[in-house]
């Protein structure tokens, strides 16, 4: 047992992913520990506008970015060097085109979309040319992985955050400038490390100036149908931060992103194990072991037992940081911690069930079950925000959640036979 223990520390790939996950961890732990932060030299309606500023470059990501990075990984193991170059060049026409489109479209509708975010036009403008270099950007990042550097990988994502954090210290401390400031912080960071990854990609050869209909073509083909999964996953994220602004203001939207900002605590866990564990699970189902299923199936219930004890914790934490650390205009923000904390579990608990049906291979009626509940957080979001308040939101999503683990487990036991309810096999 030593022995196969440390021949996986000493493999390559264990080591690899160590470093993925920790750079993964610092990232995501930055908007976290810049709360404190934040908290203080931004009132809740200043964060709340920050907050409608993400979830509306993420939108934009979705129609501008196209998920083009996506097709470039799927075809690099296919095409030489050079013509993964060439592919490249014609992705980044395609995002030019798209962001022309996007831009003139947001230029014609700039004044509501500013009613429903309380964002300036100005900066909605911009996220345009944002959200383009977000997506130039992930380019980059993907080779890198691609090619197993995470080094160069990990460092750049941090030499990003630092530039992000090292920004908005100057222009909220320094400048006093409130939520432009922290947008202005983000755009910066943007833009210049789009820059850089223009230069990066000429100088390793990935730029050339030549286009290739046919890698349009394809590179559209994949990109266009993945939207509607993309912004189903938007809607799930992103729409209750608009519904609470739209009828409570953006304090208030403020006030619940800072609450769901601490569903990070138990999300990092839950997507650090997960990443982990898949391998693990995929190479013992192909052993096809009645014995293994079993072991499987028992380590998932503890799993799910651990996972909400650890949301009850997380919880009574956060409720601490909130009471202790956060500026005193943000007290309100507890009363969402609960179910943000529950939301993330249940949210872990679908994953670790889901498992089976991405080993099946049977993710045709995963999708049917993403769309469908997409449209159900639509709507739900919609009369609860309304008609109960900004709390709405909160249980929408808990909800949404929950009724997403149950269906999809259903779907597992449909679709990959465990031994889920035979309870002699899960206790060998």
């Amino acid at each position: 047992m030593k022995l196969f223990s440390k021949n996986i520390i000493k493999h390559p790939l264990f080591q690899k992913s160590i470093i993925y996950t920790i750079t993964d961890a610092i990232n995501k732990a930055i908007p976290f520990l810049l709360l404190p932060f934040l908290t203080h030299y931004l009132s809740p309606a200043d964060y709340g506008v920050v907050s409608n500023y993400n979830v509306y470059i993420s939108i934009l990501l979705i129609f501008v970015g196209l998920n083009l990075n996506g097709a470039m990984a799927a075809n690099f193991y296919h095409y030489s060097k050079e013509e993964i170059a060439e592919y490249i060049s014609s992705i980044f026409i395609v995002i030019f085109c798209a962001t022309i489109l996007v831009g003139l479209v947001m230029a014609a509708v700039a004044g509501y979309v500013s009613s429903l975010t309380s964002i300036v036009p100005f900066f909605l403008f911009i996220g345009v040319f944002v959200a383009a270099s977000q997506g130039g950007t992930a380019i980059n990042l993907d080779l890198w992985r691609l090619e197993e550097k995470p080094l160069a990988f990990g460092g750049y994502q941090i030499a990003q955050s630092v530039v992000n954090i090292c920004l908005t210290v100057f222009f909220l401390a320094s400048m006093r400038m409130g939520a432009d400031g922290r947008i202005g912080a983000m755009i910066i960071t943007s833009v210049l490390f789009f820059i850089v990854s223009l230069f990066v990609l000429f100088k390793r050869g990935y730029l050339k100036f030549r286009i290739n209909r046919k890698y349009i073509k394809d590179a559209l083909a994949f990109g266009l149908p993945m939207i509607p999964h993309t912004l189903g996953i938007w809607i799930r994220t992103g729409i209750d931060r608009i519904y609470i602004t739209r009828f409570y203001g953006v304090a208030e939207a403020g006030l619940y992103s800072t609450g769901f900002q601490f569903g990070l605590l138990l999300s990092f866990l839950v997507m650090a194990f997960h990443n982990a564990y898949v391998p693990y699970v995929y190479k013992l189902l192909a052993g096809n072991q009645p014995e293994q299923k079993g072991k499987l199936v028992k380590f998932t219930y503890i799993y799910m037992g651990v996972i909400l004890v650890l949301a009850v914790v997380f919880s009574f934490i956060s409720y601490f940081i909130v009471y202790h650390f956060l500026s005193v205009r943000y007290l309100e923000s507890a009363k969402y911690i609960g179910w943000a904390m529950f939301t993330q579990a249940f949210q872990g608990m679908y994953l670790i069930v889901g498992i089976y049906i991405f080993y099946s291979k049977k993710t045709a009626k995963l999708a049917i079950v993403t769309s469908s509940l997409s449209i159900l957080q639509l709507i739900l979001s919609y009369v609860l925000v309304k008609y109960i308040g900004p709390i709405g939101a909160a249980y929408s999503s808990f909800v949404v959640c929950v009724i997403n683990f149950i269906v999809v487990w259903y779907l597992s036991i449909h679709v990959y036979a465990m031994p889920w309810f035979n309870f002699n096999k899960v206790k060998g």
